[in-house]
């Protein structure tokens, strides 16, 4: 469900990628050394951005370096790298993310490759588990709960939120207003949304409650992006897609994705952010939306600037 929190590489100067290039080679590391080689497999960009918010809003001490790279051999020159504390709590919250997506793909399909990396990554988040103990608890429950919201309505029984909160999966298609009746289209990206929320609250003081915001708006909306990427294959194989249920076509999902998208922007706007801010505005605000422009480009150049917004708003 990652893989969408990513820079918009066209805006950003030579040096802003040489430090995305840096965090991410640190927190490359920091997974080769708190749960070895085979755990570099769980890197990702989008606990990148989570290591750049963070050292942005707390300046921690940051260590630096070069080295070579076991994924990018001799005769390639050494990489710069960057690591903090919150590359070391990244890496243990990829670990665990990454396992149970693994589980997840277990439960979808079975398929040996899941199987086996399954077992390959049992025992780094047994010391995952054994580091951030509530925040795997929390990773837990809420794939509980998504399973349990996806499975009922594969079998359409429906599974309404317990949530007082507006599920707003909207527009909808025309002919789609009564299925949504039928069930609560939101319940599963908030779940995810909550989730996030609160590793992104781990620790963070005076920020506690922005940083939860912007979690849990992030999350939903990385959940529905996924939904509508996947829309045709989730179409094709009758697995659970919030958007196929209600029938929503390209446009109707633009227009969700970007309410949600603003959702998350909200709070990320009122933090104190200087160190990276453009780097990380590049992700924010333009990078997220390349995978749904890939599989739905902009029919001109105002449906882009409408659905996928490419300039950042001015910063308080």
């Amino acid at each position: 469900m990652f893989g969408f929190v990513v820079a918009d590489a066209g805006a950003l100067s030579e040096e802003e990628k040489e430090r995305y290039r840096a965090v991410y080679c640190g927190l490359c590391l920091a997974l080769r050394d708190r749960y070895g080689q085979l755990s570099r497999a769980c890197l990702t960009y989008d606990l990148t951005f989570f290591v750049l918010l963070c050292n942005s809003l707390h300046e921690p001490a940051e260590t630096q370096g070069t080295s070579h790279c076991v994924m990018h051999p001799a005769p390639a020159a050494p990489r710069a790298w960057a690591r903090s504390a919150w590359t070391d709590y990244a890496a243990d919250l990829s670990v665990a993310l990454a396992y149970h997506k693994v589980l997840d793909d277990v439960a979808d399909d079975g398929d040996l490759a899941a199987r086996a990396a399954e077992r390959l990554l049992a025992g780094a988040y047994e010391r995952a588990r054994a580091r951030i103990p509530e925040q795997c608890a929390e990773i837990e429950r809420a794939m509980a709960a998504i399973r349990a919201i996806e499975g009922a309505e594969r079998n359409n029984t429906p599974a309404l939120s317990d949530s007082t909160e507006t599920a707003c999966v909207s527009p909808l298609s025309a002919d789609a207003t009564d299925t949504a009746l039928a069930f609560d289209p939101d319940a599963a990206a908030r779940e995810f949304g909550r989730m996030l929320g609160r590793l992104f609250a781990h620790n963070q003081g005076f920020w506690t409650e922005a940083m939860e915001e912007l979690g849990r708006g992030l999350g939903r909306f990385i959940y529905l992006m996924d939904a509508a990427v996947d829309f045709n294959d989730d179409a094709a194989s009758g697995s659970y897609n919030p958007f196929v249920t209600l029938g929503s076509d390209a446009e109707a999902m633009r227009a969700t994705l970007s309410l949600a998208a603003a959702d998350a922007a909200a709070p990320y706007e009122r933090l104190p952010l200087v160190q990276d801010a453009h780097l990380m505005d590049a992700i924010l605000y333009s990078g997220v939306w390349a995978q749904f422009n890939k599989a739905y480009p902009p029919q001109d150049a105002l449906a882009q600037n409408e659905g996928s917004p490419q300039s950042e708003p001015p910063r308080n």
